[in-house]
């Protein structure tokens, strides 16, 4: 093997180290090669959380990031309407973040613009938040408009990685490395899950089968249907516009937008279309943004655009297919302005760094997910029985509610044509940290966003927004502790790492009243720990309502003081309780909910 061949082989290359015109980031202008602790490989929701809490624990973070812009879909996809975690489920980064905004707006309420999301905003704002988070970091670097080209194990830790400017039509093993970046641990945060094929780590596509993972709602074969991608677009209210020029080969397509809303609809049969239809005022205050902006994407008949498995293994297949997704969503906007008459809705050009004003990004709901022996399946995620919660676990790293959500436009089609999908009732869940870990022995790997190792029916629920920046924070943690003391991150103790996420005001256990900064969020967050609140244990504490007698006897049973309490039932009076826990409690009575648990926490601490 000659010494260019060699090179290729190793992703560390020969070619021109020239600044392409694509690349930003001070990197570029200096060394072609650097050390540092973790490169995340993606910049988006999750992996700039990722690196942000990294960071704060001490280590050095080089992200790379293949577009212009950092937030994934939270800025550069276009979604920027918040979805799941409301309240007091939403903790740490997601907190700040959200706060962020009502500061910019001027309160909560102001995000509140579509029915779709509490926390609605121009994406715009969103970017410059997470631009300012980056800028408070001195140890982060963010490298934009680049990508891994490859993936070198120098040693059992150690790993290089060959980074390029990013071009989209070519595959990265047809790539040679313009730098080099040596780190300890890495994260593939990418939206496609590009670092899984990078790194040689089993991966899947499309839905397992019922007899793969015992989920009873999987079909009975596995196949490779994946939820659909869509490039979504911000749009803006201009009253007397004109309505974008459409040819008639183009209108000729727009039966396909039929029955997006009630007013052009030919077939208006839920049963047949398997959706409700919904009026044009519901259509529009779906998304709406703050600002007369609007974000369109909409589920039935809109902008939702199918792809194979080949759209993820083929580089060039995904640039094209990109393209026609862009065309896809031009045509509906066409549609919504000409055949729904409503002209005044035009693309905003005060967004996205793009010359076609649509995102930098297209909105991946899927990617390649990560195999492991311990995949998060449909039984995590759904309650047993009666219970509020989905099965309760002692080494949750980060929490989730959103339901079973897929994106098929099959599924639209007429009955016996469509893609038949069974999404079970879920409910607020937690996430352990094996969905990072690979089963091969690579223990400086670690996967993020959409590839983490769960089911393609659970991927329905941990794709949101907020829980992929929990598991983000969660992912910092471990990587930041993993380079600590000749560590890996996945030999870092659970303790260490849930403290470190508690620290930071990150819930794994959801109670929508107790957020992060209230008095009771670490005393519920630790009895949640040690098992002593559980599945059946309600959503809301109500910290202010007298505590049933049966809940105070079923907790200090759990945190084994079964003497604790004597009363059966009704609300719990002081004098029932023991001693030791009594002393801990205020003189009120029947004794506060609020109360009665800092009290055990006390007494168990």
């Amino acid at each position: 093997m000659d010494r260019r061949s060699f090179l290729q082989t190793m992703g560390l290359g020969t070619a021109g180290w020239a600044v392409m015109p694509t690349v930003f980031g001070r990197w570029f202008q200096g060394r072609r090669s650097r050390e540092t602790d973790v490169v995340v490989y993606g910049g988006g929701a999750g992996g700039i959380c990722a690196a942000v809490q990294a960071t704060r624990l001490g280590a050095e973070v080089t992200v790379l990031e293949p577009s212009p812009w950092i937030g994934g879909m939270l800025t550069a996809a276009g979604v920027s309407a918040l979805d799941g975690n409301k309240h007091g489920a939403g903790g740490g980064l997601v907190q700040r973040f959200r706060q962020r905004l009502a500061d910019h707006y001027g309160s909560l309420d102001a995000l509140h613009t579509g029915w779709v999301s509490l926390y609605c905003y121009e994406p715009t704002v969103g970017h410059r938040i997470l631009e300012e988070w980056v800028a408070e970091e001195d140890r982060l670097t963010v490298h934009r408009g680049v990508e891994a080209v490859g993936y070198e194990r120098v040693d059992r830790r150690t790993r290089r990685i060959g980074v390029a400017p990013t071009k989209t039509k070519l595959e990265p093993a047809c790539r040679e490395a313009e730098r080099t970046v040596t780190c300890r641990v890495f994260i593939d945060a990418t939206e496609y899950g590009d670092g899984l094929a990078l790194a040689d780590i089993p991966y899947r596509l499309g839905r397992e089968s019922q007899d793969m993972l015992g989920e009873p709602a999987a079909p009975p074969e596995p196949d490779n249907e994946i939820q659909d991608p869509t490039y979504c677009a911000t749009l803006v209210k201009e009253p007397g516009a004109a309505p974008l020029p459409s040819t008639p080969a183009e209108r000729a397509q727009w039966n396909a937008f039929q029955c997006s809303v009630k007013g052009d609809c030919p077939t208006p049969d839920p049963d047949r279309l398997n959706h409700d239809l919904h009026e044009w005022k519901s259509f529009i205050d779906y998304a709406a943004l703050p600002n007369d902006k609007y974000l369109l994407n909409w589920p039935f008949h809109a902008n939702d655009f199918p792809v194979t498995r080949r759209f993820y293994e083929d580089r060039y297949v995904r640039h094209q297919r990109l393209l026609d997704a862009k065309r896809h969503t031009l045509q509906f906007v066409k549609y919504m302005q000409t055949e729904l008459d409503h002209p005044e809705w035009q693309i905003a050009t005060d967004e996205y760094p793009t010359d076609d004003h649509l995102p930098p990004l297209p909105y991946i709901r899927e990617s390649r997910r990560m195999v492991n022996d311990r995949m998060m399946t449909q039984q995590d995620v759904v309650p047993e029985g009666d219970n509020p919660r989905a099965p309760t676990i002692d080494n949750s790293i980060a929490v989730g509610d959103y339901f079973l959500d897929h994106h098929h436009a099959k599924a639209h089609l007429p009955p016996g044509c469509r893609l038949a999908e069974d999404y079970p009732d879920n409910a607020p869940f937690q996430v352990p940290p094996s969905v990072f870990f690979p089963d091969v022995d690579d223990p400086s790997f670690m996967a993020g966003e959409k590839s983490i190792a769960v089911s393609h029916i659970v991927n329905g629920c941990t794709r949101l927004q907020p829980v992929v920046m929990l598991m983000g924070q969660a992912l910092g943690v471990y990587a930041a502790l993993g380079t600590q003391d000749g560590t890996t991150p996945r030999d870092v103790p659970m303790d260490r790492a849930q403290d470190r996420l508690l620290d930071a005001g990150c819930p794994l256990y959801i109670l929508y009243d107790v957020p992060a900064g209230h008095k009771l969020f670490r005393p519920t967050q630790e009895l949640a720990r040690a098992r002593v609140l559980r599945a059946d244990d309600p959503t809301h504490l109500k910290p202010d309502e007298p505590v049933p007698a049966d809940w105070a006897r079923k907790w200090t049973r759990r945190a084994d003081r079964p003497d604790a309490v004597r009363q059966e039932e009704g609300p719990l009076r002081r004098e029932n309780v023991g001693r030791a826990l009594r002393e801990h409690l205020p003189d009120a009575d029947p004794v506060p909910r609020g109360a009665f648990v800092e009290a055990l926490h006390a007494v168990l601490s």
